[in-house]
């Protein structure tokens, strides 16, 4: 009976003794997390003022001198399709070349070959991107990549609008194209038939 009261104070006691330790254990995980916590909210606060920070406007920077127009006319050019291709069948993308002649800077003849990608989509805009050349004469070529989106008239004609990048040689007739961006408009008839116009864009 003595040994059983030995081995049940023995028994509280070591459960006080553990009850202790894990209440001393706890405190100090508590102690140091809480100023984590506190450290970690001070610095997702820095890094949002920092976000803030950076999001404001230079004072050195002025919107008002962010301009763009319309300049000359470069180009004008009436092409014909050369060939129809579905490229990837399932899907509503149409490969479409083209042959063509026109001016340049309304001085220059030349001839235009290219071949875009079109992409239609179900809100009735198609979106297209490709690249072609032009050449002079004496056989001085500039290419070009275009970017664009269109929509089909009522009247049955397709609309496009959109960029062209040039790249050309820094001598010859298009020597003026190797640092010019252009934008475009042209028109296509159910025929494949098109009139296409680039103005530089400034």
């Amino acid at each position: 009976m003595v040994g059983d009261r030995k081995l049940w104070s023995y028994k509280l006691s070591g459960s006080k003794m553990t009850l202790f330790i894990t209440t001393l254990v706890v405190g100090v995980i508590n102690s140091n997390f809480v100023p984590y916590q506190q450290s970690l909210a001070q610095a997702q606060g820095n890094s949002t003022n920092s976000m803030s920070m950076s999001m404001m406007p230079d004072s050195t920077l002025s919107p008002e001198n962010i301009t763009a127009s319309i300049g000359d006319l470069i180009l004008t050019t009436f092409g014909t399709s050369a060939g129809l291709r579905i490229p990837e069948p399932g899907k509503p993308l149409m490969e479409v070349s083209w042959v063509g002649g026109g001016n340049f800077r309304g001085t220059t003849n030349v001839s235009d070959f290219g071949t875009v990608w079109v992409e239609f989509g179900t809100d009735g805009v198609s979106r297209s991107h490709g690249q072609g050349m032009i050449m002079n004469e004496k056989g001085e070529v500039a290419t070009y990549t275009v970017q664009a989106i269109g929509t089909m008239g009522k009247d049955g004609y397709l609309r496009n609008h959109g960029t062209v990048f040039f790249n050309a040689s820094s001598s010859g007739d298009f020597a003026s194209l190797s640092k010019t961006v252009g934008v475009f408009a042209d028109q296509i008839n159910q025929k494949g038939n098109a009139v296409t116009k680039i103005w530089e864009l400034k």
